[in-house]
C-alpha cells in the first residue's frame, strides 16, 4: 500500500488526532515500508507528502504514546507496541482493492432512503467485512425482496393483485372465495419469490432490467444460502450487493 492508498484505507485520517496519525502513518511504515523503527523525520516526511499540517513538534506527542506503551523506545528509533500493531492491522491490513471495494459498499448506505433497510444493510455489511460472503449475499437479497414488497403493498397493490388473476389462476382461489394480497405475510405465505417477481414484471411494476437483476441476484441467493460446491468469493459478493443496492433499491420508487 503506497501512502496515498493510506487516506482510502482510513477514513477521515487528515481529521484524526495527532497522536492517531502518528501510531497509523507507524503502522504503514512498519507493514509497508518494512521499517523495523521509525523516527519523528520518519513521521514527518508522511505529514508533508500527504500536505497534512505537522505540529511544531513531535516530542510531547512521542512521550504520551510512550507513557501509554503505544509506543516503545528502541535503537534508531520507535516502534508500535503489539497490542496497537494488532488493532491497526485488524482495522487497515487489506489490500488497496479491497479498501476501495469496502468504501464503496460502505458508501452505498447513505443512498438507501429507509432507515431500517439501512441498519439492516450496514448489518450486511459486517457480514462482508468479516468474510462471512454466504451470510451478506442472502441479506442484501433480503432487503432489495423486502424493499420491492413494501413497494407493491404502498403504491402498486391493486395491479399485483389484478396481474395475480391472470398470471397464476387458481392459486388465488380459497374455500371462503377469492383471496387477495393484503400484507406482506400475504405475499410470502402465498407466493414464491420467484412467483412475487413474475407478477411484479407482468404488471409492469418493475422493468424488466430489474426483474432479469432480482431474477440473477434469486439464484445467487439461493445458492449462497444452502450447503454446495458453489464459492461465494468477494467479487461475486461486491457485485450482488452493489447491484441490489444501485439498481434495486435505488430505482425502485
Amino acid at each position: 500500500m503506497e501512502l496515498a492508498d493510506l487516506k482510502e484505507a482510513v477514513p477521515g485520517l487528515g481529521d484524526k488526532p495527532h497522536n492517531d496519525r502518528i501510531l497509523i502513518f507507524g503502522w504503514w511504515l512498519h507493514t509497508h515500508k518494512k521499517k523495523s523503527a521509525f523516527t519523528g523525520a520518519d513521521i514527518g516526511k508522511c505529514y508533508t507528502d500527504l500536505h497534512f499540517p505537522a505540529p511544531s513538534s513531535f516530542g510531547g506527542y512521542f512521550q504520551n504514546l510512550l507513557t501509554r506503551k503505544d509506543l516503545i523506545k528502541v535503537n534508531g528509533g520507535y516502534k508500535l507496541g503489539h497490542k496497537i500493531r494488532e488493532k491497526l492491522d485488524a482495522a487497515y491490513g487489506q489490500s488497496p482493492t479491497t479498501i476501495k471495494v469496502t468504501n464503496l459498499l460502505t458508501g452505498l448506505a447513505d443512498k438507501i432512503p429507509d432507515m431500517a433497510e439501512r441498519t439492516y444493510y450496514q448489518e450486511a455489511l459486517i457480514c462482508y467485512k468479516y468474510g462471512s460472503l454466504r451470510a451478506a449475499v442472502v441479506m442484501a437479497w433480503n432487503i432489495a425482496f423486502s424493499h420491492l414488497c413494501d413497494h407493491v403493498l404502498a403504491k402498486r397493490l391493486a395491479d399485483f393483485n389484478a396481474r395475480w388473476l391472470i398470471s397464476y389462476p387458481g392459486m388465488h382461489k380459497g374455500a371462503r372465495g377469492v383471496r387477495a394480497i393484503a400484507s406482506f405475510d400475504d405475499l410470502v405465505d402465498e407466493l414464491k419469490e420467484s412467483e412475487v417477481l413474475l407478477i411484479c414484471r407482468d404488471a409492469g411494476i418493475i422493468t424488466k432490467n430489474i426483474y432479469n437483476i432480482m431474477h440473477a441476484a434469486l439464484a445467487k441467493r439461493n445458492a449462497a444460502a444452502h450447503p454446495n460446491e458453489v464459492i461465494i468469493g468477494p467479487l461475486q459478493a461486491d457485485a450482488h450487493i452493489t447491484d441490489l443496492i444501485t439498481n434495486v433499491v435505488q430505482q425502485i420508487v
